[in-house]
């Protein structure tokens, strides 16, 4: 059997130390690759640039390993005796806190294996074991009181949350079970009867874990309920939140029985708050958002992703459903569950209004190209981000309110979105091994069997054109309205977007047609004075309060320590129809609203004895 060894070698200098045991390597040569990315997180990350110190041994004989390109290794099999071993042994640094690689430090450690194994290419298919160890020296291993989370299944013998051995099915089952260690905090619950547990690698003074799990309880029912309504059956027989707390870092990864979240300390709920803060919503939202991939997108998938090539770019134009209908459903389930009111939801739904109709994004690129840029645009934003370039969450998410609105207004309630997606999850369940994902034309023919209308044109138009949608419309299907939201005073009479610092009011964005762009003021531009008063870290809204249409004003900055000024002649103060309201819903509204009734809130599990870990298996 193949097998993985990996332990935390010096956690100050933050490395990790991987032993591959190869029982059958290829004839002359072996070859060894490390995946280029990470499933979820469309960019190319080259994880291969934090290996180092690579040695092989046949048996007890040191042999050449070498690179032949970025990412793959060539290990010398030559004159290997029968049922010799061969071992591959390196060091990975890790000292990336995102969900998407490597962390190690005398705190914590964490890995996601896509960023930490290497592929034995050739390799026979079957069962791959996984030894995680603890430190090897003494000072280490007395002095770090860690344990293990992770969604590999557990060997005999390795006790819940310790360290030992573990088993994947096959490589790709390894690459989507990331691994926590720490002196984390368990809380564990049943969702129509499957466990989860919730990992805290850190717990700040007075968090609720009790309101905390019956609220992410209440989402993981609901959305069970959402995909099963008939047998409430979850797809994974357990599944894990590894939850990094920390002081700022925000986002989430999912995998198909776990996800990892990096969550500020701020979001969890305080044994003090009267009500769910925005922060703790938001929080909510992610575990929500994370959670619903557990279907879309890590089974229901697009044709690309179904067999990907993870050395190199693989392209779908279908991240609006699979990222943007995901965060449409967040959102929704919030409100299903009772988490949030109608106000806290069209609060969330404002969040996602302004982020499209207050840029000039969506009249540049199309959803479907945003979906196939992602691998050069998404990733990484840049000064002109808000006038190009589209977010296929936040704008996927406005699609499929538009495409969820006229299903129920054009059935008169008696088909939905929820229909769409429950039959893409009944396809993915016949079709079995031979699920082949979907493109374009299969999500057409999909909407059309669940809702019985042809929507082709309607969804190509939301998708592939650069036209103003008509959102107000679509809203007042189901009693939503769309009012001027407040703008910030420097986009609403200069249409820039920036900070205020010690030094000035540093410009981030000049936003496409708008003031400042016409007179030529730039991102790094940092604004000084404006009609010779000023411009403090927090003062340049009360400044540009004496303005309005038709008033002139002179403008002092720095560009590259370059002293410029502009003469302004301020026009109409820009406003934009980006605040959601419900306060009446129509009958079609209030249907789409209902909460669902969520079985029994099981109640907070005690925390695990050391006696139930002994005995219980994955």
């Amino acid at each position: 059997m193949l097998r993985y060894d990996i332990t935390p070698l010096d956690p100050e200098a933050h490395l990790f130390i991987v032993g591959i045991t190869i029982d059958d390597p290829t004839p002359e040569a072996q070859y060894l690759r490390l995946p280029a990315w990470i499933a979820g997180s469309y960019l190319v990350r080259d994880f291969a640039g934090h290996i180092q110190a690579e040695q092989a041994y046949l048996g007890d004989t040191p042999v050449p390993i070498t690179k032949v390109d970025k990412a793959t290794w060539r290990v010398s099999t030559v004159g290997r005796k029968d049922d010799e071993d061969l071992y591959v042994y390196y060091q990975v640094y890790a000292f990336d806190p995102s969900v998407r690689t490597n962390y190690l430090d005398n705190c914590r450690g964490f890995f996601n294996p896509a960023a930490t194994f290497m592929e034995v290419l050739g390799a026979k298919p079957g069962k791959i074991a996984v030894n995680i160890t603890n430190p090897i020296d003494e000072m280490h291993a007395s002095a770090f009181n860690w344990k293990v989370a992770t969604g590999l299944k557990r060997a005999k013998g390795t006790e819940r949350f310790g360290w030992g051995l573990y088993e994947a099915a096959d490589y790709q089952e390894l690459c989507d079970c990331p691994v926590e260690m720490s002196d984390f905090t368990a809380v564990s619950f049943k969702a129509h009867g499957t466990r989860h547990d919730l990992i805290l690698n850190d717990l700040p003074v007075n968090t609720d874990l009790e309101r905390l799990t019956r609220d992410v309880q209440a989402v993981c029912e609901a959305e069970i309920a959402f995909f099963e309504p008939e047998s409430k059956k979850c797809p994974a027989k357990e599944y894990t939140f590894l939850l990094n707390v920390n002081a700022s870092l925000y986002g989430g990864l999912e995998h198909r029985n776990s996800c990892a979240l990096a969550v500020p300390r701020k979001t969890l709920p305080c044994t003090h708050d009267r009500t769910r803060t925005d922060d703790y919503v938001e929080l909510l939202g992610l575990v929500a958002h994370e959670y619903f991939h557990m279907w879309n997108v890590k089974r229901i998938k697009p044709a690309p992703f179904v067999d990907p090539d993870f050395s190199q770019e693989t392209y779908t134009d279908l991240l609006w459903v699979f990222e943007g209908f995901t965060n449409y459903y967040d959102a929704l389930m919030l409100r299903r569950t009772g988490i949030v009111d109608n106000d806290g939801f069209a609060k969330l739904l404002t969040q996602r209004a302004k982020a499209v109709l207050q840029t000039h994004a969506r009249h540049m690129q199309s959803l479907s190209q945003a979906s196939f840029d992602a691998w050069i645009k998404f990733y990484r934003p840049n000064a002109n981000t808000p006038n190009a370039n589209v977010s296929y969450y936040k704008q996927g998410s406005l699609a499929a309110l538009v495409l969820d609105a006229s299903i129920r207004q054009k059935t008169r309630g008696k088909a939905s979105l929820d229909d769409v997606m429950r039959l893409m999850w009944e396809d993915y369940k016949a079709a079995g091994k031979h699920y082949t994902g979907i493109e374009a034309e299969d999500f057409y023919e999909i909407v059309a069997r669940a809702t019985g209308l042809d929507m082709t044109a309607e969804i190509v138009e939301l998708t592939e054109s650069v036209f103003d949608v008509d959102y107000a419309k679509a809203g007042k299907v189901l009693g939503l309205t769309l009012t001027d939201d407040e703008l910030p005073a420097e986009r609403k009479l200069l249409g820039i977007s920036g900070k205020g610092t010690d030094a000035g009011y540093v410009v981030q964005y000049v936003h496409e047609k708008e003031a400042a762009q016409w007179v030529g003021i730039a991102p790094g531009d940092t604004i000084i004075a404006i009609d010779g008063v000023r411009v403090r870290a927090d003062n340049i809204g009360e400044i540009l309060a004496r303005y309005a249409e038709g008033d002139e004003m002179l403008v002092h900055a720095f560009r590259d320590e370059q002293l410029l000024g502009w003469q302004l002649l301020l026009g109409k103060a820009k406003t934009v129809a980006s605040k959601v309201e419900i306060k009446k819903p129509t009958a079609l509204g209030k249907a789409w609203l209902e909460p669902w009734p969520i079985s029994e809130l099981v109640k907070l599990a005690e925390p695990e004895t050391e006696s139930e870990s002994e005995t219980e298996e994955n």
